[in-house]
């Protein structure tokens, strides 16, 4: 791919002084003008004149005092957290999970808005547009501070050009979220699957702040993937990219919601688990219960020390740990997360993983591997949704540009 150049002016240039002074002070700060100048290369009249900038707008913060060498002792920077907010949406076909979080990605406001929005997307985009209006007002936060919005959804979805390819769990297909909500809010709006977006979280603000090569795998109502490959997202040609719940692993298995056999998913998700111990107990299916309820009574009936349900996560765990080491000898990644609401199963599941994880990765592939567990609750998935505003926020214009993306940071 060739990527063409931006033409060099002096509004660029001030654009990427400002980006780069923004990121250095968001992970290095409290810093002072000094240290800028040292990571920075730039001079220290220049920092000056962007920071002075900076601290008009309100994006960043003098506090303390650096360590003076004569003279006025200089103030220390760091990002104004209240400088913006950025608004975060876990879409799932009955309810709105929603955060708002400010420019430290902590969250300042949330709330859980029921609204049926499987069927029709264009409709299902209306009704989403007039609960998120009213969700800004109730949170009295300044308007003019929203930089954006953030949506997760599961399915395939093209992040560049916001749109749902295809989404079954909600019913939507060739949806221009971006577009048809963007102009109903007259806000920026960005999207990805919500796997997707809890990676980028974890990138930018969590645990792979230091990991250039890593996993994000959640199991719960599905089994989804998030790849940051060389620092970012790989999503693949049209944004499909990250489907472990749909790799087959037994040929001919069981029926998946996909409408294949034997996928993944349908031995390793809330209802596979539950599947597969009505198959071991000889029980009869659960009727009027949601699959998360489902997998609640079979983990109850694990800790109970009850035997079909006891197998049936050491079953899952070994198909999930052997599919995990075929991606770590295909992509050699240097840390996996394992999350989701299907992370509250403890060892019941991941010790078997563990030990089909290292039985079959490839030479020593896996014996730097670091293997973290995170269990997360609804508000994370909405707080990856807001990190792909604040993403956009401290992207560089040269990545905006590569990106097809418009910076949100000052300009």
């Amino acid at each position: 791919m060739v990527v063409r150049a931006l033409p060099a002016n002096r509004k660029l240039i001030r654009d990427i002084n400002q980006n780069n002074l923004l990121n250095f002070i968001k992970t290095e700060g409290p810093v002072s003008r000094t240290r800028l100048a040292e990571l920075s290369g730039l001079s220290l009249a220049t920092i000056s004149g962007v920071t002075g900038r900076l601290l008009e707008r309100n994006l960043i913060l003098e506090s303390g005092a650096a360590q003076s060498t004569g003279g006025r002792k200089a103030g220390l920077l760091e990002i104004q957290p209240e400088g913006g907010y950025a608004l975060g949406l876990k879409i799932t076909e009955h309810e709105v999970i929603a955060v708002i979080l400010n420019l430290n990605a902590e969250i300042v406001y949330t709330e859980r808005i029921k609204v049926e929005l499987r069927g029709e997307g264009r409709h299902s985009i209306q009704l989403l547009a007039l609960e998120v209006a009213q969700l800004l007002k109730r949170s009295r936060l300044p308007e003019e501070k929203i930089i954006g919005l953030g949506c997760g959804l599961p399915g395939t979805i093209n992040g560049v050009q916001g749109i749902c390819i295809d989404s079954p769990i909600l019913g939507w297909h060739q949806v221009d979220i971006a577009g048809l909500l963007g102009n109903l809010l007259n806000l920026p709006v960005y999207l990805d699957n919500d796997v997707n977006s809890l990676a980028i979280y974890e990138k930018f603000f969590g645990q792979g702040q230091n990991y250039q090569n890593f996993l994000t795998v959640t199991v719960g109502r599905g089994l989804g993937l998030g790849l940051v490959i060389n620092g970012d997202v790989y999503r693949g040609a049209v944004g499909g990219a990250g489907e472990l719940g749909h790799t087959t692993v037994t040929f001919g298995g069981r029926h998946c919601e996909c409408g294949k056999r034997g996928c993944l998913e349908a031995y390793v998700s809330d209802h596979g688990f539950v599947e597969t111990w009505l198959a071991k107990a000889g029980n009869s299916p659960l009727v009027g219960l949601s699959d998360a309820a489902g997998f609640e009574m079979v983990l109850k009936q694990a800790h109970a020390g009850e035997k079909a349900a006891c197998d049936t996560f050491d079953e899952a765990g070994q198909l999930l740990g052997v599919s995990l080491a075929n991606l770590v000898n295909i992509l050699n990644p240097e840390m996996i997360i394992l999350s989701g609401s299907g992370a509250a199963a403890g060892d019941l599941l991941f010790s078997p993983l563990k030990v089909a994880l290292n039985a079959h990765c490839f030479g020593q592939l896996g014996d730097q591997l670091r293997l973290l567990i995170e269990p997360t609750g609804d508000e994370s998935w909405a707080r990856g949704a807001g990190s792909l505003v604040l993403r956009k926020f401290f992207l560089s214009p040269i990545e905006a540009h590569s990106e097809k993306f418009e910076s949100l940071a000052i300009s």
